[in-house]
């Protein structure tokens, strides 16, 4: 009320200021300035430390006290004095003035108390329905929260197959990836397939960029790496067939174009798988020499693999990989060490008695023997190329058979005059006495070999032995096939000894066709056999007939005869069909011999 009346009072004064200066704009602008401005430092020493509180508790008051304060401080010390009068008599007036607006006006005040109460009640009532209508409606409001939740993730949803249906196209040709992958490679479509790979990398590699999980992608990031592993299986298969320099080339570009393989690894996969497909091939030449009889071939179409399949791969190492011939070496160096382990255990001769027991079945001759010597040549002076010469390696197994082979036939001629002389009668055989020899023969008298049958089958078993030296005539048995022949000589003279210590008496018509036969090995079959040896290998070798002759004497014959000797090896040295050995073996010359033993007496 004192501030209503202030207000009034104020108002007044205000009015009564104006008209009396209407023209005083200093006065209006100072009273303007009193009125909206309160000194800060006043209203602290009014209200004290309670003025933060009262601005919280009671702003009105503050507004008040803002308002009035100019006032009093623009006030005389007279209206000072007369201001508490004046605010009781402003507050009397407002009381009279409410009292009879309140006798005035109390219907009003009872109708708006009686409307008050309705509206209060209604407003209980209202409450207490709203509260009920709220215990009503709360499970509704979950299943509506629960509801919303859902409907917000079904039009994500709802967004996201809209945007797949807009992309559906696309999306079926992604799903396609994995099938289209698998189709092409199984079709040996491998251009397409590395370009698919490609086109996959590409996409896969954006969708990491952007860091988002998409579980369709990881899918068929799954299923293509299956697929790229299928393709480098498939092309590493086709490693294992036959095929050539070009598809070779080929299939290794596409090896490296997966990116799979470092170039180490890519190496030693080609040499692998090339060498898998040549176990088909080596597995058919173990089955062949296991097989009785093809012994021979097996060794022939081993050798003949080092010259076809071997040479083939090694070109091909060479020319995809032409920097590094490393494991290209130690596969060649393998294939070879194959090769020549089969000749060591078949060709080779066994150096102990179970070791020929087990070989026995093996049996290998000259003609065979040749075969696969010259099977060896030609492989080795294939891969000479490729720096895999190895021939010098095996010529020593080969020089070793026909060797032992040599010996063995020598051996068995010394057992076949051994038992020819037993039961031999010494009655002389004369149906081809006086016979003209065929053109081709080694002696001009070599018919006189048949007058005694021991004597002949001996000379037939000799030049048996070099018809199968002819046929693979290595000059490097030179020396041993004269040292063999020497002490086959030497051990005939000796069993001519013992028959002559025990079954001939001096002066008998069988002591005088024992001495003719010494004379006829003496004089024919040794210049024979030395022009056989020097036929084979050259004038270099030379058997020592005056050696051997010059021993039988005086028991065996009483005297040399060295002009008929001379000119024996010098009519076997004149024969224009006769050629030196050579290093394979020499050409095929007219048949050599005395003919077989069934033709003797």
């Amino acid at each position: 009320r004192s501030s209503v009346s202030w207000q009034h009072g104020y108002g007044r004064d205000v009015l009564t200021a104006a008209n009396a200066m209407a023209v005083d704009l200093e006065g209006y602008q100072r009273a303007w300035r009193l009125r909206h401005a309160a000194d800060d430092g006043l209203m602290l020493q009014v209200f004290g430390e309670e003025l933060p509180e009262l601005q919280k508790a009671n702003p009105a008051l503050i507004d008040v006290a803002r308002s009035y304060f100019p006032h009093l401080t623009s006030s005389t010390y007279e209206a000072l004095a007369r201001e508490p009068d004046n605010l009781k008599v402003e507050k009397d007036r407002c009381e009279r003035e409410m009292e009879q607006l309140a006798v005035q006006n109390y219907s009003a005040f009872i109708g708006s108390a009686e409307v008050t109460q309705g509206v209060k009640q209604e407003m209980s009532s209202i409450r207490t329905h709203l509260q009920e209508m709220a215990e009503t409606l709360e499970p509704t409001q979950d299943t509506i929260a629960e509801l919303q939740s859902k409907a917000a993730g079904l039009s994500v949803r709802r967004q996201a197959l809209r945007k797949v249906l807009a992309q559906h196209t696309a999306v079926l040709e992604l799903l396609e990836l994995p099938q289209l992958l698998d189709a092409c490679v199984r079709n040996q479509m491998y251009e397409e397939s590395l370009e698919l790979l490609a086109f996959c990398n590409s996409l896969l590699q954006a969708h990491e960029a952007r860091g988002e999980e998409i579980a369709v992608l990881s899918g068929i990031k799954e299923q293509v790496a299956v697929q790229r592993a299928n393709l480098k299986d498939a092309l590493a298969s086709q490693l294992k067939t036959d095929i050539h320099l070009p598809a070779c080339v080929r299939i290794v570009g596409f090896l490296r174009r997966v990116q799979r393989h470092s170039e180490d690894e890519l190496r030693q996969l080609f040499i692998e798988h090339r060498s898998k497909f040549l176990e088909s091939h080596k597995q058919q030449v173990e089955l062949l020499r296991h097989s009785r009889g093809s012994v021979g071939t097996a060794l022939r179409n081993a050798a003949d693999l080092l010259r076809t399949h071997v040479y083939d791969i090694g070109t091909q190492y060479k020319a995809l990989f032409p920097q590094d011939d490393g494991p290209l070496s130690v596969w060649l160096n393998s294939q070879v060490m194959w090769l020549v382990s089969l000749l060591r255990h078949h060709v080779l001769p066994p150096s102990t008695a179970a070791a020929k027991a087990s070989q026995g079945s093996a049996k290998i001759d000259a003609a065979q023997l040749t075969t696969v010597l010259r099977q060896c040549v030609h492989a080795s002076s294939t891969l000479k190329r490729l720096g895999g010469h190895f021939f010098g390696a095996v010529a020593s197994i080969f020089e070793a058979r026909m060797e032992q082979h040599c010996r063995d036939m020598l051996d068995a001629a010394l057992l076949n005059f051994h038992s020819e002389l037993g039961r031999y009668d010494w009655v002389p055989s004369t149906a081809m006495a006086g016979s003209a020899p065929e053109s081709g023969w080694l002696h001009p008298q070599a018919l006189e070999l048949t007058r005694h049958r021991p004597l002949a089958v001996l000379a037939n078993d000799i030049v048996q032995v070099f018809n199968e030296l002819r046929q693979c005539t290595l000059y490097g048995l030179r020396v041993a096939v004269v040292t063999h022949c020497y002490e086959c000589s030497m051990a005939s003279l000796n069993l001519l000894r013992s028959v002559l210590a025990q079954n001939l008496r001096p002066g008998s018509p069988q002591s005088a066709e024992f001495h003719k036969l010494c004379r006829n090995f003496a004089d024919i079959l040794m210049p024979l056999v030395a022009a056989h040896v020097e036929a084979l290998f050259g004038a270099a070798a030379r058997l020592d007939v005056d050696g051997i002759v010059a021993s039988m004497v005086p028991d065996l014959i009483e005297d040399i005869q060295p002009v008929e000797a001379e000119a024996v090896v010098a009519d076997a040295a004149a024969l224009p069909d006769t050629e030196p050995a050579t290093e394979l073996g020499v050409e095929q010359s007219p048949e050599i011999g005395v003919g077989p033993a069934s033709e003797a007496p």
